[in-house]
């Protein structure tokens, strides 16, 4: 019975991906498919490394909106760019181009300690703005060959190998929470900023550090996503943080920091996007799904909310 309680406890997001994904294979013949587990693992590839940089931000009690700006700033960048430096130059400078926005973010919460969600909805703003105004608010289409070749590459057949950098990206993110120094002292950050400030560690450092890695996974996020749409525009991932941040805090990384990691963000990720696709399949309106989204959301936050009043309390 203990290993039951703590099976549901502590892997209850796996439970529930690898429960509902059997169910859909049985109660849908066309889920299973060649055809539908490529466009699943296709569409989730882009969100979920733009979805391991939040869980950065998150463990350091942190908050950032603007990565779906920055994921449409650098996919423009690198789309105008492409054809007259090549593949892999443009690909370094919208990584770069990524981390400098998240540095310019992260520079007024680390340093003056302002509100992260005030911060990044400004920044937000700011990057569309630019993004605009560089593509004249007309998208940006190119069928490179690179981004081609990158498009059809699929092992067996059904998973592209985008979707492989994912779960890279995941793994080695987990790496650096679990097995390193910078890791260990992230968590202490996000439990307690004041503890963390007592203990001497260089606070400002680790928040400022957070929004670069989560501008880094943002760029990083764009350009997968320009191996599949081969178009970038202002508006690009405009609902990003509406779809992110639910993968994120269902995979079990607290709101409120210093408890999550980036595998858990992994199932998260799988699970929100096996519901999205489950709902596509039973033909549920998109303003349905919308409020389905909400309601999730809501739940999400309000459990979370429960549990950190209740492990206070203790």
């Amino acid at each position: 019975m203990t290993i039951v309680k703590k099976l549901t406890k502590d892997y209850r997001i796996p439970l529930l991906t690898v429960l509902l994904f059997v169910f859909m294979c049985f109660a849908r013949p066309f889920f299973p498919t060649k055809a539908n587990i490529y466009a699943l693992t296709d569409s989730i590839t882009a969100y979920g490394i733009a979805a391991l940089g939040f869980t950065f931000v998150m463990l350091a009690g942190q908050l950032d909106i603007s990565f779906g700006s920055v994921m449409a700033l650098t996919s423009c960048c690198f789309m105008m760019i492409l054809t007259k430096v090549g593949f892999l130059p443009a690909l370094l400078i919208a990584l770069l181009m990524g981390c400098v926005c998240g540095a310019v973010t992260g520079f007024f919460v680390a340093s003056f300690r302002l509100s992260p969600f005030i911060v990044s909805m400004t920044m937000q703003l700011i990057y569309k703005g630019i993004a605009l105004t560089i593509t004249k608010s007309t998208p940006v289409s190119l069928a490179y060959p690179a981004l081609t070749a990158i498009n059809n590459c699929r092992l067996f057949g059904t998973v592209p190998v985008v979707f492989f950098l994912f779960l890279l990206v995941a793994l080695a993110a987990e790496f650096v929470l679990r097995r390193t120094q910078y890791g260990r002292n992230l968590m202490i950050v996000g439990g307690n900023i004041s503890a963390a400030d007592n203990l001497g560690l260089r606070t400002r450092y680790y928040l400022w550090s957070v929004f670069i890695i989560q501008g880094f996974c943002a760029a990083l996020g764009g350009i997968a996503m320009m191996t599949r749409m081969f178009s970038a525009s202002g508006n690009l991932a405009i609902d990003g943080p509406l779809n992110i941040i639910p993968m994120v805090i269902v995979g079990g990384t607290a709101m409120a920091g210093g408890r999550g990691g980036t595998i858990k963000t992994l199932w998260g990720v799988l699970l929100m996007n096996i519901i999205y696709n489950a709902m596509s399949m039973y033909s549920i309106q998109a303003s349905i799904q919308q409020l389905v989204k909400g309601l999730i959301l809501l739940i999400i936050i309000v459990s979370d909310k429960y549990m950190e009043n209740k492990n206070a309390k203790v």
